[in-house]
């Protein structure tokens, strides 16, 4: 059986960030990357597969001398338009139609499915890539987590045939938070200065089912730059399924 999330927004959120954070520790010594493939390649009716790109969930905060994450707003907006642009340049590359949904076309459902997938993936993080493996999946060795079929309806209003789902988090140490880790170096203990972590999805949005996911950790790429966003995008979407066509075009 397919494997759905629901509850509360504010205590997923709280979750999906502790999830994130012990990762980020976990990759922060090297560019890491950690997928599972599904399938090997994308089928579509059409002449090239139909991907809808969801509004990248990309946010980037600072690091206060005390450790707290303070939202900023201006490293985002660059971070989401660089990554949206070097996307769809990769998409290009591997042979996929892919159409970037506006947010402001965003209706309900979208945001639905947006927050769903957001809790989703920090539940595989935590339980297939994780130590606290569920009962039935085999000890991590059996990937069948879905977003519910319900998710056709998207497929029908974007006439799509899949939808990539970006999830991304981005913590820079500020000045104070810098001095703060130097001094504590110096009297033998340690202060975290920043992570960056993430995770995307393809979703078959006939089935609601995940067909790839990749969870990426420190130093897969800057952001805030063209040439930076360009590799991360490379890196996140490492061994994602490319084109294959099983019909005559419409």
């Amino acid at each position: 059986m397919m494997q759905t999330i629901s509850g509360s927004r504010l205590p997923a959120a709280y979750a999906r960030l502790a999830v994130l954070l012990l990762f980020a520790g976990l990759f922060s010594a090297c560019t890491s990357t950690r997928n599972v493939q599904q399938v090997d390649k994308l089928e579509s009716v059409a002449k090239n597969p139909r991907v809808i790109l969801m509004p990248p969930d990309i946010r980037y905060y600072l690091l206060s001398a005390g450790g707290l994450p303070e939202p900023h707003a201006e490293w985002t907006k660059a971070a989401q338009a660089n990554f949206t642009s070097a996307t769809q340049d990769f998409a290009q590359s591997i042979g996929t139609d892919l159409t970037v949904l506006d947010p402001d076309d965003m209706g309900e459902t979208e945001f639905e499915y947006e927050s769903l997938h957001a809790t989703v993936g920090a539940t595989i993080l935590t339980h297939h890539f994780g130590s606290m493996k569920l009962p039935g999946k085999n000890s991590g060795q059996v990937f069948d987590w879905s977003l519910g079929p319900g998710i056709e309806v998207l497929a029908d209003e974007h006439n799509a045939d899949y939808a990539l789902f970006v999830y991304y988090r981005d913590y820079q140490a500020s000045g104070g938070r810098v001095a703060f880790a130097i001094l504590a170096a110096a009297a033998g203990g340690y202060v975290q200065t920043g992570s960056e972590t993430g995770f995307a999805s393809l979703v078959d949005l006939h089935t609601g089912d995940i067909v790839w996911f990749n969870v990426v950790g420190a130093g897969s790429g800057e952001l805030r730059d063209e040439g930076g966003a360009a590799a991360a995008v490379k890196t996140l979407f490492k061994d994602i399924p490319t084109a294959q066509v099983i019909g005559q075009a419409e």
